[in-house]
Formats: structure tokens, sequence, C-alpha cells
């Protein structure tokens, strides 16, 4: 590991990888650069080493081996324009370079911004697909990262050796690295995040007065309640997304409008129909309509949506829709006894059990998912009760 890493915004994301070193008790110096109030509190959880404010670019970019910068998109640009204004009369950087890297959530925009930078910083950009509706460094959460994808977008031709830092914090956090160029990166996410986004908020901002004037829409199903789930999201985040990631996003949302226009073609022609002939399609107390069998084009559209579905996923591995949770185990024998027989004592039903990644001189963790949030509510209180570390994974 890198001798020095600064990380700028020191939020969940930042204050996660800071807790993974410090639980393995790496020789790694963590310098965290926030807001007073957020400093404050990294030291008090003993999260950091050296402690900067934002304005004072200057003492924490010079000392750095790697910089990561933790911010919105928005405030990523302000602080890669801010490096580039650093100062090196006087200083002499003698020819070591500097790694300055994010963790934004479009990359086209940052990318062609840190391209800028002058030496003796190289900028590679990333992206790690985690996180929470918790944004603070009290939710810290060392385990955040396993398993999951962090894009690495390196300037075309870049040698493996410039990011390899990089690359080796990745692999410490348990994630699993992917080069991507940032213009493939961008087109991605549009449909696999941003558009979802865009059409989540649009189907929760629109539901009918029909339904608003008799409070109907308190009887939504679960099926409607998952696809508005991320509606709950804060525009704050999603205003830079937008703004750097427009015209991918858009193109996103006219393919899936043409996929709509497809799907009401193929409900329009289902035919009611009465002793052969069509029909008006009010078959009250008529017992002898039925519905016309043309019905292969939806048929086809529920058949690409199965497919579509299941690829997904990895071959064997089948993901349903359960709620989560992380508990940091304790280093004694009988440790996964002592989790899981008070749930079974409680009577909560555990549907998935996975033992993540467990690193050297890093305590293990236990993921469990629960059908209902319910359940996985009282598995958080039942062991928060018995001074375990637990996390509710969104």
């Amino acid at each position: 590991m890198v001798g020095r890493i600064t990380m700028v915004g020191f939020g969940l994301l930042a204050s996660s990888i800071a807790a993974a070193i410090k639980q393995a008790k790496l020789p790694t110096v963590i310098r965290a650069v926030s807001s007073p109030a957020t400093l404050k509190r990294a030291k008090e959880l003993d999260l950091a080493d050296e402690f900067f404010e934002y304005d004072e670019t200057e003492k924490w970019a010079k000392d750095s081996d790697l910089i990561l910068l933790c911010a919105p998109i928005i405030h990523i640009l302000k602080m890669i324009d801010a490096l580039g204004r650093v100062s090196w009369a006087g200083n002499g950087a003698s020819g070591r370079e500097i790694l300055v890297s994010d963790i934004g959530s479009t990359k086209v925009e940052i990318c062609k911004a840190g391209m800028r930078l002058p030496r003796p910083f190289r900028f590679v950009g990333s992206h790690p697909m985690a996180g929470s509706e918790k944004r603070t460094c009290e939710y810290n959460d060392p385990a955040i990262f396993e398993n999951a994808y962090w894009f690495v977008c390196p300037p075309e031709g870049t040698e493996e050796s410039v990011y390899a830092p990089l690359l080796e914090l990745i692999r410490f956090v348990g994630a699993n690295s992917v080069v991507f160029p940032p213009e493939h990166h961008d087109r991605t996410m549009a449909w696999v995040s941003h558009m979802p986004q865009m059409l989540s908020s649009t189907l929760a901002g629109n539901l009918p007065e029909r339904l608003l004037s008799h409070n109907y829409q308190h009887f939504a199903g679960r099926a409607f309640r998952d696809m508005t789930r991320i509606a709950a999201s804060g525009w704050g985040m999603w205003h830079d997304i937008a703004v750097t990631n427009r015209d991918e996003t858009m193109r996103a949302l006219c393919e899936v409008r043409d996929g709509l226009d497809k799907t009401i073609a193929a409900m329009n022609g289902l035919n009611v129909v009465k002793n052969g002939k069509p029909a008006s399609g009010n078959f009250e107390n008529d017992e002898q309509s039925v519905i016309a069998d043309n019905s292969q084009a939806l048929a086809d559209i529920f058949k690409a949506g199965n497919e579509g579905r299941a690829s997904l996923f990895a071959p064997g591995r089948n993901i349903a829709s359960f709620f989560e949770i992380t508990v940091q185990l304790k280093d004694k024998p009988g440790a996964l006894l002592s989790v899981m027989q008070p749930l079974a004592e409680e009577g909560i039903n555990i549907r998935d059990i996975e033992l993540m990644k467990v690193r050297e001189n890093v305590a293990g963790t236990l993921l469990l998912a629960f059908k209902t949030e319910e359940e996985a509510a009282r598995a958080v209180k039942t062991l928060q009760y018995l001074e375990y570390e637990v996390k509710e994974r969104r």
C-alpha cells in the first residue's frame, strides 16, 4: 500500500476505506480533508492520522502518494481545478509522481479535467459501485466494497504501473477492478444506473389524481414500492450526474420509451371477441366472452424481459430481492454460532448467508439476507444488543 493516502471529502466511502486500513493496522498514513465538523468526528473515531480543511490544498497535496477525490461530481471538478493551481516553486518535486483519482459516478468530464493536471500529478479516474443512503463518516463500513465492481478509467495508453497503487487499494478493500474507457463507463451507467433513477422518479412523481384523491396509492404492493424505492434519492447528487451525463441518459430514456411504445402496441392488440367476432370489450354478465389468443407480441416482450433479467447475474447465482445486513464477526471460536443461535432463538428466518472475503488482520464479515424488512430490523436489534457491529446493506 502507498505510504500516504489523502482522501478529499471524508464521507461514507472515504471513511470506509480508512476504517479498513485502520482495522488491518497497515502503516499507511491516512490524511482526511473535509469540513471542520467532519474532521472533528473523524478524529474522535480514529479514522485518520492527519487532518486538513479543503482550502489547505498546498499542504495536503504535496506530501501525498495517492489523492482520492471523494465528493459530488461538481466538487470533484473544483478540486481538480484547485490542484492545478498548486505552486511547486521551491518545493522540488524532484520527479516524484502523485497519483490522483476520484470516486465520481460519471467519468468523461472528470477525466477530461484530470488530464489537464500538470506534473507531478497523474490522473486516473475511478468509480466504485458501492454506497448507501447514509453519507457521513459516522456510518463507515470496512466491508462496503466487498465484491463490488470498481471501474478504473486511465487515459489511453497509460501503463498499468502508473495506477498500480489504486489497483492495490481496490484489491485490499475486496472490490473487483474493471478497466474501462470513460465513454464506455458513462454509456453503461446511463442504462444501469442513471436512467433507472430518472424512470423511478418519474413513476413516483406521476401518480394520477384518481388515486391520490382517494389515497389509493397506499395500496401499492411490493412491485411498485421496489420500482420507486430510489425515487427517494436526493436531488443534490443527481443534479451533478444529470448535467455531466445528460446525453447518454437521454438516449437510454428514449430507448426505454421505444420499448414502452412496443408494449403499448402489444397490449392494444389484445382483442376481446364474442361468438368468434370482435366485441366492444364490455363482457360483463356474458359468460361466453373470451380473450382472443393473439397475445404473442406481449408474450415475446415478457420472454425478453425474463432473459434480460437473468442475464444480470452470474451463472448459478440466484439473487432474490432480500433485505441484507452485515455483521462484523468477533475473533473467537464459535463466532458463527454466536451470531446464528440468538437469531434462531428469536424465530428470525435467515434466507441467505455468506461469509464475505476475509483479509489478513481484518475481522471477518458475515452477510445475512432476510425476506422482509421487519425480519432484518429484528436481526439488527438482536445483534446490536449483543454488542455486534451491524449495518444495513442496500
